[in-house]
């Protein structure tokens, strides 16, 4: 059976691109790509017109892919870290899903969407996981999730907090005696007693003797 011979309009998926040149069957043709608008006649006119079009879709799609590849960049290697209740063994509770997962990634300004996360079963237990994103197309990546356990090593938690306790009121006993301290060195500056200046002394401590009339002892000897 002869083939037909069209230009596609748009692209089509397993058939080819905008402007694209393909050869069909008659009734492909005439029953799904003619009628949906997908195909037209290879005419010259038409050549023409398509040609322009599929310049201006490759140049919009070049720059998608750029703006993907930005996002690529950024998103892989993503470390997310979230604290979920959980037993002494690290079983969770609850469960990190894929709308925490979008939550986690939305808090470091990341605008993904639950269906943007590939997840085959929620996370249940506390480590290291590793989680796709479906960004565009056939474009994903993966980031990696810490999940520490709220009842892992708690013990070693309680030690911790009360070691800092411990560290919190030395510092102030510290504190507190440096300022007693200080506070008794400035009383016994206080207590010093002052040599007020002309209080009748000499320097050896006697006093100034009176100073003598000398009309009075001229008299005297007469």
């Amino acid at each position: 059976m002869a083939h037909v011979e069209l230009m596609l309009r748009e692209n089509v998926r397993y058939l080819g691109k905008v402007g694209d040149l393909v050869h069909v069957a008659p009734g492909f043709a005439r029953n799904y790509l003619v009628p949906r608008g997908l195909a037209v006649k290879a005419t010259a006119e038409n050549r023409r017109v398509l040609a322009r079009k599929r310049e201006r879709l490759d140049a919009e799609e070049a720059a998608r892919n750029a703006e993907l590849a930005a996002r690529v960049a950024v998103i892989e290697g993503v470390v997310l870290e979230t604290t979920e209740r959980s037993d002494e063994n690290g079983h969770l509770y609850g469960s990190v899903n894929a709308s925490r997962v979008a939550e986690l990634l939305n808090e470091k300004d990341f605008e993904i969407d639950d269906d943007n996360i590939r997840m085959e079963r929620a996370i249940k237990d506390s480590g290291t996981h590793e989680v796709e994103l479906h960004l565009f197309g056939e474009t994903s990546v993966k980031v990696t999730i810490e999940v520490t356990g709220e009842g892992e090593n708690l013990e070693a938690r309680t030690a911790e907090i009360i070691a800092e306790i411990d560290t919190e009121d030395e510092d102030a006993e510290e504190a507190e005696g440096a300022e007693e301290a200080e506070d008794a060195g400035g009383a016994e500056e206080a207590g010093e007693p002052e040599v007020a200046e002309g209080d009748g002394e000499s320097k050896d401590g006697a006093e100034d003797a009176p100073e003598e009339d000398p009309e009075e002892g001229a008299s005297e000897e007469q």
